[in-house]
């Protein structure tokens, strides 16, 4: 019969160059974990295989400059899952990109997550962690990171507010009506601002979709400022959004 060593060398030589994996992915039972952490780190010595972060491995990609890293999406999905649930998800600058808010890229992964770490670096990679308290499928992500967008309308480096929205508003335009619905339910995990903003957006532009859970969630008291202007979004004295116009932000530069 194979030892423990034997079967994890024979699993990682199958594997295609660049994989990342777990002790879930070799299928090692409990009582088997001291020593497939021993051989593990044998085979990280050796080379053969790197350690990504605690209990995350890869497979390195052979090539005549030397190993190279993971690919960004591993790493990414190494960050995100754990035993085979998912736990964050990818936000901030690089979501932003892909979106189409901003034209700067950055070199900093950030996840969010319900249970952030520490910063750290990860093979040259720069990674953060953003509290989210959210429960969330993968299916969720993509309206997540729409949230997350709305959330930092006012900070996206190299984007203005109003142009922001337009392109925002043109993602939600291309939602159905359930992923609508599902747009406001995870919002109500998300902070005032965010929420009014929304419902704001919702209201105005896509009349059959019910917004009442978002405006119930919001403190008339509060006011909220969004750089977003009063002739894309007429009704945000409704919504407690700060009024702002087209004309004046233009004088204001």
């Amino acid at each position: 019969m194979s030892s423990i060593t034997e079967i994890i060398s024979k699993k990682i030589e199958n594997m295609p160059d660049g994989a990342v994996f777990d002790y879930a992915q070799l299928e090692i039972g409990s009582d088997q974990f001291v020593t497939a952490a021993q051989s593990l780190s044998r085979l990280t010595r050796k080379g053969v295989i790197a350690r990504l972060s605690r209990g995350k491995y890869y497979k390195p990609q052979q090539s005549k400059f030397g190993n190279s890293r993971p690919r960004e999406a591993a790493i990414v999905n190494a960050l995100t899952v754990r035993q085979n649930k998912r736990i964050g998800y990818l936000t901030g600058l690089s979501v932003f990109n892909q979106l189409g808010l901003t034209s700067q890229v950055s070199n900093i992964f950030v996840i969010a997550t319900a249970s952030p770490l520490q910063p750290k670096q990860i093979e040259g990679y720069k990674i953060k962690y953003v509290r989210r308290n959210v429960s969330f499928s993968d299916e969720d992500i993509p309206l997540l990171q729409l949230l997350d967008a709305l959330r930092d309308i006012k900070t996206i480096p190299d984007a203005n507010p109003n142009d922001s929205f337009k392109i925002l508003m043109r993602h939600i335009a291309n939602l159905s009506k359930v992923k609508k619905e599902r747009l406001i339910s995870l919002a109500l995990s998300f902070n005032p601002r965010t929420r009014a903003l929304l419902g704001a957006l919702i209201e105005n532009y896509f009349k059959g979709v019910n917004v009442s859970k978002l405006r119930q969630s919001i403190n008339r008291i509060s006011v909220f400022e969004t750089g977003v202007s009063c002739e894309l979004l007429p009704n945000k004295e409704a919504w407690n959004l700060q009024m702002t116009s087209i004309l004046n932000e233009n004088q204001t530069r």
